[in-house]
């Protein structure tokens, strides 16, 4: 009988926070798991945002062209789940409820055949700035009433449906299980995870993202008590975050002037109240600003990222270094310490799995890997999550275990980008201007990588499926 596939996709959960020395949290519960298992020290991310994420790791394969700006999930003729269906695997999990993930729910056997994890208020419109949503009375989301009302996360009732899916005897063997977690992403809305009380203490983090870290190792180990010994095990995620350097984003050094709203509000006629919140938004961010830069002046580049607004596009390691292990009675415990990737993913669970594959793809098998090896390290292309329009923030690169590069998308001379990633891990020190040579076999890397990777797929959306993703996209600040 072959093995039972369960797969956990922990959203925005960086590799420093699973495995390593320099963490505060508390994960007894992965660390089991990582001592049994296939640990990959160095797994990258293609994209540093869940979709065109998931699009890599089901397709097998880059997403470039088009595909690099997706919106939905896409899944491409022959994915992973079109061949664990046809060698005889049934489908089940629990998703985000949001459009863009429809493609893969459409192959879920679950009971109800509607396992959405309800995530984000429909009433909100979306991040919008405190004091001008005070003066324009809007909704903000610092008013969670109808997401705490929803199950969300793993201590408001997702561990418990897993646990309910897990269990099921209506489910038929074998089958593959994704589940895709969304505790972490509450903060990059600018929102404290909900549920997470019992964890709020130094005991278990010095900073909020690592007490959160702390509690979904705790309902992991409830889950995972409930998978037998002959399963296969997967936990990985779609990309890394930020950890605001001393607990601060570039938010938190704006001036709150509530006092300011109130008096504002009262003397002021409603027709100028529009203005007013502008006016009182523009002192804020330019206060802001100087406040930062000040505390700025002595932090290293990585200190100083890591207080961008989250939803700043960037493929720096923080972002896109991400957790990797398999655990199974088949897979032998070792760590592993060369530069694996997203689109390695399938190919490995099909060896598993003694599944033959019989067309092109741009992974490779990470089963009979080993540091002490010959083998050639593959390299690993990377792509920012694209924002609505066209934008210069938009970076493509590439990635070894030695170096990092990136450039804008569109233009190979501007924003460009190097990194020795060996003497300088935090990717602080620019060196593209003492190693052009350097940088030309990187674009000789990448415009050969395109080519490989250019999908004949399009994304097919209508109107209103736009509408519904670009509205579920503003409300979680995508856009």
């Amino acid at each position: 009988m072959k093995p039972n596939i369960i797969f956990f996709l922990i959203d925005g959960l960086r590799a420093d926070q699973v495995y390593g020395n320099n963490r505060t949290c508390k994960t007894p519960n992965i660390d089991s798991l990582i001592q049994n298992g296939m640990y990959f020290e160095q797994a990258i991310s293609s994209v540093d945002g869940t979709i065109v994420s998931l699009n890599t790791i089901f397709n097998s394969n880059f997403q470039v062209g088009r595909s690099a700006r997706n919106k939905k999930i896409v899944l491409n003729e022959n994915n992973l789940i079109d061949i664990l269906k046809k060698n005889g695997y049934h489908i089940y999990g629990a998703l985000p409820n949001l459009a863009s993930f429809n493609s893969l729910l459409e192959h879920f056997e679950n009971e109800n055949n509607n396992d959405r994890i309800e995530n984000s208020d429909p009433g909100t419109e979306g991040p919008i700035d405190q004091v001008a949503a005070q003066f324009l009375g809007k909704k903000t989301q610092g008013n969670h009433s109808e997401y705490e009302r929803q199950k969300a996360t793993l201590p408001t009732g997702l561990a418990k449906r897993i646990i309910q899916i897990l269990e099921s005897k209506e489910k038929q063997e074998p089958y593959f299980c994704y589940f895709h977690i969304l505790d972490l992403h509450p903060l990059r809305e600018g929102r404290k995870p909900i549920g997470i009380e019992d964890f709020d203490s130094e005991k278990f983090g010095s900073s909020l993202f690592e007490r959160t870290v702390s509690s979904i190792d705790f309902w992991l180990g409830k889950i995972f008590e409930c998978i037998d010994k002959n399963d296969v095990i997967i936990l990985t995620s779609d990309h890394g975050e930020r950890i605001p350097y001393g607990g601060m984003r570039e938010v938190d050094f704006q001036p709150k002037l509530e006092h300011a709203v109130d008096v504002g509000k009262k003397i002021l006629p409603k027709s100028v109240h529009k203005i007013g919140g502008q006016f009182l938004y523009d002192i804020r961010k330019s206060v802001g600003k100087r406040k930062l830069n000040k505390s700025n002046e002595e932090l290293t580049n990585y200190q100083k990222r890591s207080r961008d607004p989250y939803f700043t596009l960037s493929l720096f390691d923080e972002l896109m270094h991400v957790p990797l292990l398999f655990v199974g009675n088949s897979i032998k415990p070792k760590i592993i310490t060369k530069q694996v990737r997203h689109v390695d993913i399938s190919p490995t669970i099909y060896e598993l799995l003694d599944i033959p594959l019989d067309r092109k793809i741009s992974g490779k098998s990470l089963i009979s890997i080993d540091d002490e090896s010959s083998q050639e390290e593959n390299p690993n292309y990377l792509h920012t999550m694209p924002h609505h329009k066209l934008s210069p923030s938009d970076m493509v690169g590439l990635r070894t275990s030695k170096y990092k590069y990136f450039r804008a998308a569109r233009d190979p001379k501007e924003s460009v980008n190097l990194y020795d990633l060996k003497n300088d891990p935090y990717e602080n020190d620019n060196i593209v201007k003492t190693n052009k040579e350097l940088v030309t076999q990187f674009e000789k890397k990448i415009l050969q990588l395109e080519k490989d990777n250019l999908s004949e797929y399009e994304e097919k959306i209508s109107e209103k499926e736009l509408q519904r993703i670009s509205n579920e996209l503003k409300r979680l600040g995508y856009m």
